[in-house]
């Protein structure tokens, strides 16, 4: 079996929807599955023959994404490619170039296509461009898939969903991270139908992990993991650490635009004794750090298309406190401790909760000792059959309307 994989961005290049689709590479590799994936440059990239780098420019001083100007010489990058290495089917894990690329390949090879819906587009354009120049750049797309793929009618959009469900109209099989954000594709009108394959975590980190025996009387470790950006509501975090009081320490990892005013409120607040700032750590030794804390914190709301940081925690065995009661209806039952006020005095409460029954020898670890559903091989398996079966399928004649 031989999977044509499209991304907007270089699997090399920085995020999580690259990371994912390289653990996910990694396992279909294993089971017998080939893989390539087309994609445009990076400053990041290392050479690969599975990799296409898809004619791109850099926008920006950074290099470290870029963007597809020519759809027209993309496509005949991408046909050339099938002409030397035939596919059985094209899997879509993007939004934009990604996805006129795919559908133009997948149709005119009459090959099933899937796509995976890793990110909530309408809320990351919102917070990081605005309403305004969101809408502009989505009609933009709209006008330029429905140009490349000869469609003469399209509608005009104001929001990603409606870009989203324009574009993914014809999709064999719509996929998911999770089952809150399937819902909401449904609700959104991007699919009638959205199945849920969760992104999963290296079986071989999760082997090679082994706790550090706690400390009897030590004080309860949290942890706090991520992109250092509002919707993550970092600040709030620390605010809330602080009203709760207690002898509990804070070790928070990553980086991003608040980190200097995360360290200030942390001084501020006199936590320097409490809270420790690492920056960013491989994702070998951030499981780790999730192995070894007491509780992992993840306090974004209404943002996550999945929280994979809560499932990073989980696979190791450590329960989390959250914010999103989405997020927390997806994992096992007592897992988390859940705050869903919103406010910085529901979480101060819920931290001082945790904190005390921690303490007290209530770890909830026990909640999390079946992990085997968050392993990346047991995901890959699933795939795997989704992909046969949807071959099958495509080569099965439809029987005629009686």
């Amino acid at each position: 079996m031989h999977i044509a994989l499209f991304m907007d961005q270089h699997p090399h290049s920085l995020g999580g929807v690259q990371t994912s689709v390289m653990l996910q590479k990694k396992y279909l590799n294993r089971n017998g599955v080939k893989v390539t994936i087309f994609a445009p440059k990076s400053k990041r990239m290392i050479q690969d023959p599975d990799i296409k780098v898809i004619p791109s420019s850099y926008p920006t001083l950074g290099r470290e994404y870029s963007v597809v100007w020519s759809l027209r010489k993309a496509s005949k990058f991408c046909q050339s490619q099938y002409e030397a290495q035939h596919f059985d089917l094209v899997h879509l894990q993007g939004d934009f170039a990604a996805a006129s690329l795919a559908i133009e390949l997948a149709k005119s090879r009459n090959l099933p296509i899937v796509y995976t819906s890793h990110t909530n587009v309408d809320v990351m354009a919102n917070k990081l461009i605005g309403k305004p120049l969101k809408i502009v750049l989505l009609r933009f797309f709209t006008w330029q898939h429905a140009h490349f793929l000869k469609i003469a009618k399209y509608p005009k959009v104001f929001t990603a969903f409606e870009y989203m469900a324009f574009v993914h109209r014809n999709m064999d099989k719509v996929l998911a991270p999770s089952s809150h954000y399937a819902q909401l594709l449904k609700d959104k009108g991007v699919a009638t139908e959205v199945d849920v394959v969760i992104n999963g975590v290296d079986d071989e980190l999760l082997t090679n992990l082994k706790r550090n025996t706690p400390v009897p009387q030590k004080p309860v470790h949290f942890v706090w993991a991520g992109r250092m950006q509002p919707e993550k509501r970092l600040l709030q975090t620390l605010e809330a650490f602080a009203r709760a009081k207690g002898k509990a320490t804070l070790d928070v990892y990553g980086f991003g635009p608040l980190e200097r005013a995360a360290k200030n409120l942390a001084r501020a607040r006199r936590l320097s004794k409490r809270v420790k700032f690492h920056g960013k750590l491989p994702h070998r030794e951030i499981l780790q750090v999730f192995a070894d804390a007491d509780v992992v914190m993840q306090t974004s709301i209404g943002f996550e298309t999945q929280g994979l940081t809560v499932y990073e925690a989980a696979a190791t065995g450590t329960p989390t406190i959250l914010c999103d009661s989405k997020i927390s209806a997806e994992m096992p039952k007592g897992s988390n401790w859940l705050d869903d006020s919103g406010t910085i005095k529901g979480l101060a409460k819920t931290i001082k909760k945790a904190n005390k029954e921690i303490s007290e020898g209530s770890t909830r670890r026990e909640t999390l000792a079946d992990n085997k559903w968050l392993y990346q091989s047991e995901i890959s398996r699933k795939t795997i059959a989704l992909y046969r079966q949807m071959i099958v399928e495509k080569a099965t004649p439809a029987s005629p309307r009686t």
